[in-house]
């Protein structure tokens, strides 16, 4: 069970904020290029096939204790909630043919939901956490009228699903006995990939080999999106307020936005520069108010 601490922004907060902030805004875009040439079960389950068993190779060399059986059982749903019903969502979504962008900015709406799922515990965010949020959101509502962005029905509905899984994963990771470190993320990251391939063999995904755009993209997700983000998201969501571990869902839609614009001809009209402005403010509230906030 994560203890009770005080907010303290070390270095290890500041890199994992800068971490999720930056790298998860570019994934978006990521999974949209390796898409190109790979199904979208197959290509994550490769992710975190490999992600994971790097981490657990090193975790080994290092003589790290191997965690309980409840340890392992809980990491396994937490990682089934956060990277199968969320990222999993998302990735099919964007599959239909949902923008990038408007993926990253209807995610926008996790922190709020755990936020809620939080009141299940009791435990709600201050006052300015709140303002900071509903700042963040409006910032967000903003991007999202640009009717530059776009989606099919199916697609979209299915990331609000993924935005469900993903925030009560994430507020449940925090009440339930979790292996220590990055023996955590290893273990969610390797129960999501067997059940993202047994996913491929069931729905018989048409394999083919990847052109190298698509394979790039996906060593950026192993690298990257997997093994540094989302080992900071996992330090995150279990030493600092939860509003502040989920404020990446703000500062990720202006940068898959902007990504999307540069690299993948996507659209986006002057709403921007109203949204990224009102955003930052959002998350700058959430930031400030989180010192000294119990976790």
């Amino acid at each position: 069970m994560p203890s009770s601490t005080n907010t303290t922004f070390n270095r290890t907060v500041v890199l994992s904020l800068a971490a999720v902030w930056i790298i998860w805004g570019s994934t978006y875009l990521a999974i949209k290029i390796g898409l190109e040439t790979m199904p979208p079960f197959l290509m994550q389950g490769i992710r975190f096939t490999v992600a994971s068993t790097v981490m657990l190779c090193v975790l080994k060399a290092k003589k790290v204790a191997w965690p309980s059986r409840e340890q392992i059982r809980n990491a396994a749903f937490i990682g089934i909630l956060l990277l199968i019903g969320g990222l999993g969502m998302v990735t099919v979504a964007e599959d239909r043919g949902v923008d990038s962008g408007l993926v990253a900015t209807i995610i926008a709406i996790q922190p709020i939901l755990m936020a809620l799922w939080g009141g299940l515990w009791k435990t709600w965010p201050i006052r300015m956490q709140w303002i900071g949020m509903l700042i963040g959101m409006a910032g967000v509502l903003v991007l999202v009228s640009d009717s530059g962005l776009s989606g099919t029905w199916s697609g979209t509905s299915l990331v609000f699903v993924a935005c469900i899984s993903w925030s009560f994963g994430s507020a449940l990771s925090r009440r339930v006995d979790m292996p220590a470190g990055f023996m955590a993320t290893a273990i969610e990251m390797a129960a999501a990939a067997v059940v993202y391939l047994l996913l491929s063999a069931i729905w018989r995904e048409d394999v083919q080999v990847p052109s190298m755009r698509s394979s790039l993209a996906v060593i950026y997700l192993i690298c990257f999106g997997s093994i540094v983000a989302f080992t900071a998201f996992t330090y995150l969501i279990s030493h600092v307020s939860g509003p502040l571990a989920m404020s990446y869902a703000y500062v990720n839609p202006a940068i898959a936005v902007l990504l999307g614009v540069v690299f993948s001809d996507e659209s986006v009209s002057s709403n921007m520069a109203i949204a990224l402005p009102i955003i930052l403010v959002g998350v700058a509230i959430v930031t400030n108010s989180s010192r000294g906030v119990k976790s």
